[in-house]
Parts: C-alpha cells; sequence; structure tokens
C-alpha cells in the first residue's frame, strides 16, 4: 500500500467539493458489502440457520489466537463516535501520528503505538490497531442547522435537489464513501456498528423510525437520493446499512451505538438484526431509558478482561457537554461530543480511563 496515496485519496473526500458520481458510490457500496457479508466467523459468527453475518463483532478468540502465535497483544482500538457528515474526521484518524495517542496514554517508548513517524492507517496496515465507529455517518447535526432550515423551506415546496441540500449530501456521502473504502482496505480492522440515522429509506420497522430533528432529515435525504441519483444507489446504500453489525465486544469493552436498552445476552446479539427490539435497544436510546444493571450484565457475560483490569461499555449517540459521561455507575462511557473529533482508544491490557483514554485528533 502506498500510505501517501491512500491518505491523499481520504483527504480529497474530506475536502468533499462536489457530489460523488452514482459509479463511485455504486463501487465502494458493493466493495464494502462483499467485505461485511463475508467477514470471518472467527469473530463474526453467522445467525444461527441462516447465512447471514450476525450483529456482534467478539474479538476475543481472535485476540487470544494471536497473543498465542507470538504477537505482542491483544489490538489496541480506536473507538469513533458518530460521525455525523464529516469525512474529515475519518481523515485525522488515519492521519494521527501513534506517538500522539503514546503520549497521552502514557505508553513506554517501546509500544507499538510508540513508533515514531508512523501513523493510525500504518498500524491498521500492519495489524496493529483496530477501528470501531459506532455509526451515524450520516446527517450534519447542529453545526448545519441553518443549511437544514435552508433545505427544508426547499423541500416544501417540492424541491429536493437545492444548493443547500447538495452541500449537505456533499459532506455525508463523502463521510460515507471514506467508511466505505476504510472498510474494504482494512477488512479486519476497521469496523462500523449500526447507528439509528443508518436508515436512508427513512423506513419504521425492523428497529428503525423515521428521523427528524432540525427538519425532516430522513425524507429530504430520501427524496434527494431517489431524485439525483435513483433506485440503483439507494438500493446499494441500503443493503450496505442493513449488513452492518450492531456491537462489538474484547476482553475488556464492549461498544454499541447506544447505551444498551436492557442485557442481552451472546445469543441475542448475534441474532440482533433480525429483532427488530434488539435493534432498537442498541441505537435508540435516550438518556435515563436502560434498564439499571443491564450493562453490568453484558460486560460480564461478554468480557474477560485481565487480571486487575475491569471491562467498560462505551457508545455515542447522545451528546455530551465535554468528553464524556458515565452512566450505569460508571460501567457504560457516552464519548459523543459533535463539536469535536474525539477518539477513545482502548488498551487491551488496562481498564479503560476516559480522562486519559479520550483525545482529538482534529489539527
Amino acid at each position: 500500500m502506498n500510505r501517501s496515496k491512500v491518505l491523499d485519496e481520504f483527504l480529497l473526500l474530506a475536502k468533499h467539493q462536489r457530489l460523488p458520481s452514482k459509479k463511485k458510490i455504486l463501487d465502494a457500496a458493493k466493495r464494502a458489502l462483499f467485505v461485511l457479508d463475508t467477514e470471518e466467523s472467527s469473530y463474526r459468527e453467522r445467525i444461527p440457520g441462516t447465512d447471514v453475518a450476525g450483529g456482534l463483532l467478539d474479538f476475543r478468540a481472535l485476540d487470544e489466537r494471536n497473543g498465542a502465535n507470538g504477537a505482542s497483544s491483544a489490538l489496541a482500538t480506536i473507538i469513533v463516535p458518530d460521525i455525523h457528515a464529516r469525512p474529515e474526521f475519518i481523515y485525522n484518524i488515519l492521519n494521527c501520528d501513534l506517538s500522539k495517542i503514546a503520549a497521552r496514554l502514557g505508553l513506554a517508548k517501546g509500544s507499538p503505538l510508540a513508533l515514531k513517524g508512523a501513523k493510525v492507517i500504518d498500524a491498521l496496515e500492519e495489524n496493529s490497531i483496530r477501528v470501531i465507529c459506532v455509526g451515524d455517518i450520516l446527517h450534519a447535526e447542529g453545526r448545519a442547522r441553518e443549511r437544514w432550515a435552508a433545505s427544508y423551506c426547499a423541500f416544501e415546496g417540492g424541491v429536493y435537489d437545492s444548493p443547500s441540500m447538495r452541500e449537505e449530501m456533499a459532506e455525508g456521502l463523502a463521510a460515507l464513501l471514506a467508511v466505505m473504502k476504510a472498510k474494504y482496505l482494512w477488512p479486519k480492522n476497521f469496523h462500523c456498528l449500526k447507528g439509528n440515522h443508518e436508515n436512508i429509506a427513512n423506513e419504521r420497522g425492523e428497529g428503525n423510525f423515521p428521523f427528524r430533528k432540525f427538519a425532516s432529515e430522513g425524507q429530504m435525504v430520501f427524496e434527494f437520493m431517489k431524485a439525483v441519483y435513483g433506485k440503483e444507489v439507494l438500493d446499494a446504500v441500503y443493503e450496505f446499512e442493513k449488513a452492518l453489525p450492531l456491537c462489538a465486544c474484547t476482553g475488556n469493552f464492549f461498544v454499541s451505538h447506544a447505551e444498551p436498552m436492557d442485557f442481552y445476552s451472546r445469543e441475542d446479539l448475534v441474532a440482533a438484526p433480525l429483532d427488530e427490539r434488539t435493534v432498537y435497544g442498541l441505537t435508540w436510546t435516550a438518556n435515563d431509558e436502560a434498564r439499571l444493571g443491564g450493562v453490568d450484565k453484558i460486560l460480564t457475560a461478554l468480557c474477560k478482561p485481565p487480571k486487575g483490569v475491569e471491562a467498560r461499555a462505551i457508545g455515542g449517540h447522545r451528546p455530551v457537554p465535554e468528553n464524556y459521561l458515565e452512566r450505569q455507575g460508571g460501567l457504560y462511557v457516552q464519548i459523543h461530543n459533535p463539536k469535536k473529533q474525539n477518539i477513545a482508544v482502548v488498551m487491551p491490557d488496562k481498564t479503560f480511563d476516559p480522562n486519559d483514554g479520550i483525545m482529538t485528533v482534529e489539527e
């Protein structure tokens, strides 16, 4: 891989100067969907009785196998909160110096993450880091409030392809392409979960609900895609969204888009894509809506941290005022601040501490 060339490609997406072509979206969706549909059963088990990839990414066995084969340790993991039409966020993560991460975590110079001059993109290529995005790829939030208002005025007048809506979709589709591209370039180490905004059809059902916040974002995006790109592209994005996993776990953390509504067993999580209540419970949960104790039970059932290390659950969905908020007695950590490009870095041999493990990648 030519690192500079690949980074330049992500930089072009970050600049999102124009709408991507129909062909570009179809090609990226096809490649990413193939990867999602054929992920290794060692970490993504099929739903029993089907050939459908399950809702859980379980990296425990893979990490244990890596250790048995002489690898330095299980992989460090970067957890990315809600993207919300920020392709530059993906670029800044890939371009982030590993030494910056190592310094923030206080890692020794001999650590694989302390290599001078190396970036996250290098670690992905060398199988020494894992990236998990919690979803919500489309729909800019409060920073685009005025743009949504202008687009909605045009939308009410029957104009789905207004200049302001094109600006919104140029950002959103560039972010979508960045996620798809990263998925097929680093299929084992770059992952994206389904959030409540992964609903390009703005459908009601299967755990999805039509979305509106500053305008009628869900319907506006659907009508734009249908008018500008047509059914073939809509269907391709729809299938990509449907193929996304819903949660992930390692020995010392569990991650989902939203705070888990209740306790879900491993079997529940594998079968989640076919159960709308579980899809809803992992993507839509409001603050104070989850059952207390559910996260504790999930961590106990799924995670087996090293001696002296405690497991944590991490997610996005609901905005936080600074860098994080703790819920469920400190066992669940929310990390989504839409005004910042923050990431959470979890080391496999340490209890995740949000005071040290959350950092910005924005330059």
